[in-house]
């Protein structure tokens, strides 16, 4: 059973990232359309994460309340309502009220599913099974994008949404009807799904304010503006800078998703294995994804150097894997720092990444029309800047994120106390 509710979540995270990543697709049609700048492109890009990063908080830690059966239905609803409005938007404020809403009810989604995840698979097996559900995202994003960029163009962008939140609804009946919230053996003995362990915030906060979190967070902020660039601008720097048809474009972010997707879930089983070896989240967890992130910040600097699209393909193959396995070597991380509250610890991480979302489309935003007629200029200086903060916060990561000392340290002062 445990794999079908991976495959589920691995459905919910395409359907989550066909939704984000849509609207990039569309943003030629959309901004010409309703004649939009791209300033104000950036900033409908942004809105969607102005509730986002609250949303995904609140909602992962409500998820440890109601359940994260529960709270994935919700959501999903949401999608669909929201989705189908398309056929509603009339200009630019509609579009953002739309992207507000949407971000609102995605926010939770990631460490909801993570935190489902983690009821039905061991640590030592986690990152490989997060590493699947994950995987989705780049099959939302990047490999259906030649499906999306058809149907924008054949159908028109509205009916494109409409679809998706038909796909939405779909997945909820499924879901009703066959997802379980954890395994049989879980429930045995419980009369409900809250058997969260009760815990004073002044237990809570000493994890939160952590060298290790801190750390995560960091590293956090920085690989989820690369996503957040890819879902807003690639597609746009694709046409535009690197000079591909819709159609190159689309097929050119299929085989990207297609190739560092497998080559993420390469790493994470690598990282598992590793943990299995030496038990150790610094050596397993934390080295693999700093130094991962510190290349791919070298190899998006190089991106700036040619216009080749077979080398740019290449570069954000090996630059977009491990950037992808930040996103689930963190998780194993942090769950092991508060176990007693996963959804809340997931939530608060995901939130500070979420916050790369909403300043970093209306940086790049900026940065690219401040270059004027030169658009190709724009683009390198916003891929440059994300490659400093790549860099930048993998080397941190890899320096000074200790959880094994942490814990070690959190359970001498337990021995303490209850000798004292």
């Amino acid at each position: 059973m445990r794999w079908g509710i991976v495959v589920f979540l691995f459905m919910g995270m395409v359907i989550n990232f066909a939704d984000k990543m849509v609207a990039g697709y569309a943003a030629v049609p959309i901004m010409k359309e309703f004649n939009l700048s791209y300033t104000q492109w950036g900033l409908v890009s942004s809105s969607f994460f102005w509730l986002f990063m609250v949303a995904g908080i609140f909602g992962s830690a409500l998820a440890d309340r109601i359940g994260t059966k529960m709270m994935l239905t919700i959501m999903l609803i949401g999608w669909s309502v929201i989705q189908s409005g398309a056929f509603l938007l009339t200009g630019l404020y509609s579009l953002i009220i739309m992207r507000v809403a949407l971000g609102a009810f995605e926010g939770p989604y990631s460490p909801t599913s993570n935190n489902h995840v983690s009821k039905w698979f061991p640590p030592e097996r986690l990152s490989f099974a997060v590493s699947i559900v994950n995987a989705g995202g780049v099959v939302g994003s990047l490999i259906l994008a030649p499906l999306l960029v058809l149907g924008i163009q054949e159908m028109g962008w509205r009916p494109t949404f409409g679809v998706l939140g038909a796909i939405s609804a779909i997945w909820v009946i499924l879901w009703i009807w066959l997802g379980k919230d954890k395994p049989v053996s879980l429930d045995a003995g419980t009369t409900g799904v809250k058997t969260m362990p009760k815990l004073k915030w002044s237990e809570i906060y000493p994890v939160l304010l952590s060298r290790p979190f801190l750390m995560i967070c960091l590293i956090l902020f920085s690989t989820y503006w690369v996503l957040v660039w890819t879902q807003s601008f690639l597609p746009a720097y694709l046409l535009k800078v690197v000079h591909l048809t819709p159609m190159e474009m689309g097929y050119f972010s299929s085989v990207l998703g297609a190739s560092y997707v497998v080559l993420t879930m390469v790493i994470a089983w690598c990282s598992d294995r590793l943990f299995q070896k030496h038990k150790s989240l610094r050596k397993a967890r934390v080295m693999v994804a700093g130094i991962g992130a510190a290349l791919s910040g070298i190899l998006f600097y190089s991106i700036t150097l040619t216009n080749n699209p077979i080398y740019i393909l290449i570069a954000m193959i090996l630059a977009n894997a491990m950037v992808s396995s930040v996103f689930v070597l963190w998780v194993p991380i942090a769950t092991s720092l508060l176990p007693e509250r996963k959804g809340l610890i997931l939530g608060v991480g995901t939130g500070c990444a979420q916050f790369a979302g909403v300043v970093g489309p209306l940086v790049t935003g900026i940065v690219v029309q401040i270059a004027g007629t030169n658009e190709a200029l724009g683009f390198n200086y916003s891929i440059l800047f994300m490659g400093s903060l790549l860099l930048c916060s993998g080397l941190v990561f890899s320096l000074f994120c200790k959880p094994d000392l942490h814990m070690r340290k959190i359970v001498h002062h337990s021995e303490e106390l209850s000798i004292g």
